[in-house]
């Protein structure tokens, strides 16, 4: 046995963030674990690398093959890195942007007493030796995913953690990484929020709750068989790309940790809940071939994402032939090569294409933050393109955005209200208790219509928090209400649920869709999901190498592709 958890608890000043888990991965064994964020994965993860801050307390054991305690551990020369290594999240921050990809492995291989070569380790991730000499910025998000678990293999670990391998990455390359951590032959814990994406290449699934177990068993019955009705909303709540698959969503979020309620931590949450669950915590007892802790096993439903069912208005964003080129002195690379695009009032077009395709530089076009090289833009009418300083930001005020990263994208030190309101004052007037005041007349409506329909709670509690008191799918909610504050016509999107949990992501669909039909507003959903755009947009349009290769309404696109690259993204989303 590789790796022994014996109810290993992690708290932080009284509150549990770990409780009791027993788990194991055995030789050569891939184990998923997965859950929402809050749900104790990290501090899990933490623990076992010894990178808990000095205010957590640890109990209960983890033994690494039957002799190296990994609890209380002291002195981790010779376990961190040799023993035990980490594929971390986000590939780009684990790796050094001034140092090229050749100096960063010899770094780990000196560091811990590796004895291949660079090369070697490139050609175990199967990249060129060519690599050797790029810098991180050089290559792709899968390229740069595959360094830094060539840069975990060097010190030859007994235990390969990876934290979240393929978040921001696209369904094919995800696939690709994937496949190369299971045919790696280690013992491997893969940490992730995507349950159905590790389904085929995990050898058992350890699904986790509130910091505990909700259910154990073989990754390979998961798509037939599941107890608890927490794995069946995680499984729901993955978007399939087949529109007559319904995509359910989990109601709520995760409990907080000091508002964890006294019986079972999913029961508020849960369709199946009775009295007993709410007042006794089950413990995971044997269930079938699985383990199970649930009072009630058995299938839950969950409420859908909708669809449209109206006809679209008129065209919003009419985009003609736009080309663009980035030019360096060595080189000039063709981003978009005559794209056209429309949007019509209360449609949502997703956007879909791997990294590199063109997808960002047409969306900040379209904001007027990019001008094309060639092409022409229009915004109700107006032609973007042609316009220039206070012309141009009159129209961009028209159109919200979203940001792909709900961390960034607000202000650490301003609070709900402020942030929502921020654009009106941008625009001119005074602020009033975090709500803007014009001349005339108060405008704390539009700033309260912008966050009913956004989702965000009303509660004078919740407006006066600051982002860090808030979840991820909080956060990109806010970020929501303060791009509908200036009441746009066009709102973009851009991987706005990317770095969010499955059953979050359903929930941010859910709003738009509603904000497309209450408000005909028209919406522009980039993402390199396919499953997701199928279930949430009335149209797809797909972008490889800067060209438009499909067009066409989300059923068709999903049952029919005319496109080689269309059916290799449909088969990556659907394996």
């Amino acid at each position: 046995m590789t790796l022994a958890l014996n109810e290993l608890t992690v708290g932080y000043g009284g509150l549990i963030a770990v409780d009791g888990i027993n788990l194991d991965v055995a030789d050569s064994e891939i184990v998923a674990l997965v859950g929402e964020s809050g749900c104790g994965k990290t501090s899990l993860v933490r623990a076992l690398l010894g990178l808990l801050p000095r205010t957590a307390t640890v109990t209960g054991s983890a033994l690494l093959d039957g002799e190296h305690e990994l609890t209380g551990r002291v002195d981790w020369r010779g376990i961190r890195g040799s023993q035990v290594a980490i594929v971390p999240q986000g590939a780009m921050t684990g790796l050094s942007p001034v140092h090229r990809i050749e100096a960063q492995l010899t770094e780990m291989l000196t560091l811990h007493g590796g004895q291949a070569r660079p090369g070697d380790l490139l050609e175990r991730v199967g990249l060129q030796h060519g690599m050797l000499r790029r810098y991180p910025h050089e290559l792709s998000g899968g390229q740069r995913q595959r360094v830094a678990i060539a840069l975990a293999l060097a010190g030859e670990p007994r235990l390969l953690i990876a934290d979240e391998p393929t978040t921001g990455l696209d369904a094919i390359t995800q696939r690709q990484v994937l496949a190369l951590l299971s045919g790696l032959a280690i013992s491997t814990l893969i940490v992730s929020h995507d349950l159905a994406g590790l389904m085929p290449y995990a050898d058992r699934a350890a699904v986790m709750y509130a910091g505990r177990l909700a259910e154990v068993r073989s990754a390979g019955t998961l798509s037939r068989e599941r107890a608890h009705p927490y794995t069946t909303g995680l499984l729901t709540a993955t978007p399939v790309a087949d529109r007559q698959v319904p995509w359910g969503s989990i109601p709520g979020s995760a409990p907080a940790l000091d508002l964890l309620p006294d019986g079972c931590g999913f029961a508020p949450r849960c369709p199946l809940a009775t009295d007993r669950c709410t007042s006794e915590q089950p413990r995971l007892r044997p269930y079938g071939e699985a383990q199970v802790a649930c009072h009630h096993p058995d299938e839950a439903t969950y409420p859908v994402v909708p669809r449209a069912e109206h006809a679209q208005g008129p065209p919003v964003v009419r985009v003609t032939q736009v080309r663009h080129a980035y030019r360096t002195r060595s080189r000039t690379v063709e981003a978009l090569r005559g794209v056209d695009l429309d949007i019509h009032a209360g449609e949502i077009v997703g956007l879909v294409g791997e990294s590199g395709s063109g997808k960002s530089t047409l969306a900040r076009i379209i904001l007027g933050l990019l001008h094309p090289s060639e092409g022409q833009v229009e915004i109700a009418g107006e032609d973007l393109t042609a316009r220039r300083g206070r012309a141009l930001r009159r129209l961009q005020r028209r159109i919200g955005f979203v940001h792909q990263d709900p961390y960034d994208a607000l202000h650490p030190g301003m609070r709900v209200a402020s942030l929502v309101a921020e654009p009106l004052v941008l625009a001119g007037g005074k602020v009033e208790q975090g709500v803007k005041v014009e001349q005339g007349g108060k405008v704390e409506q539009r700033v309260r219509d912008a966050i009913t329909a956004a989702g965000v709670p009303e509660t004078a509690e919740f407006l006066q928090r600051f982002p860090g008191q808030l979840s991820g799918g909080q956060r990109q909610r806010v970020s929501i209400a303060r791009a509908l504050a200036a009441d746009p016509i066009l709102l973009i999107a851009d991987e706005a649920t990317s770095m969010l949990d499955v059953s979050t992501r359903a929930g941010i669909a859910t709003t738009l869709r509603a904000l497309a039909t209450e408000r005909g507003l028209a919406v522009l959903f980039v993402t390199h999901d396919l499953g997701e755009a199928v279930q949430s947009c009335d149209r797809i349009v797909v972008l490889r190498n800067g060209i438009v290769v499909e067009d066409g309404a989300s059923e068709d696109v999903s049952r029919a592709p005319s496109h080689p690259y269309t059916v290799r993204l449909l088969e990556a989303a659907q394996t």
